[in-house]
């Protein structure tokens, strides 16, 4: 996957690790600075079990342009860094509010 649609923001498709079945989607959540360079993506995943914790989730629905199928909450509790090379590719992108919203639900959860 080429570094041009990895951006901050973007929603991805990343291949399972190891022993693991089914692409997953996430959110990536690093600054653009490192998305060309860096050997790993930061991001958080996605899911569709919808559990309601707002402080540190963020809902995101499919008729944002996302992407997804279905309406889904950002882990913002489960951020992860993937080598380059999982990301499969970008499936939409998350809107700049909503992307302000995982933001201040990541200065909350990391105490930033």
């Amino acid at each position: 996957m080429s570094a041009a649609g990895i951006r901050h923001g973007a929603i991805v498709m990343v291949a399972p690790a190891a022993g693991r079945d089914g692409e997953r989607p996430g959110v990536v959540v690093q600054a653009d600075l490192f998305n060309e360079t860096h050997a790993t993506i930061t991001l958080c995943p996605l899911t569709s079990v919808i559990g309601g914790e707002s402080l540190f989730r963020v809902a995101i629905s499919p008729q944002e342009h996302t992407g997804l199928s279905v309406e889904c909450e950002v882990q913002v509790d489960r951020i992860t860094s993937v080598r380059r090379h999982r990301i499969v590719k970008v499936i939409g992108h998350a809107s700049a509010t909503r992307m302000e919203q995982v933001d201040q639900a990541l200065r909350r959860w990391l105490t930033l």
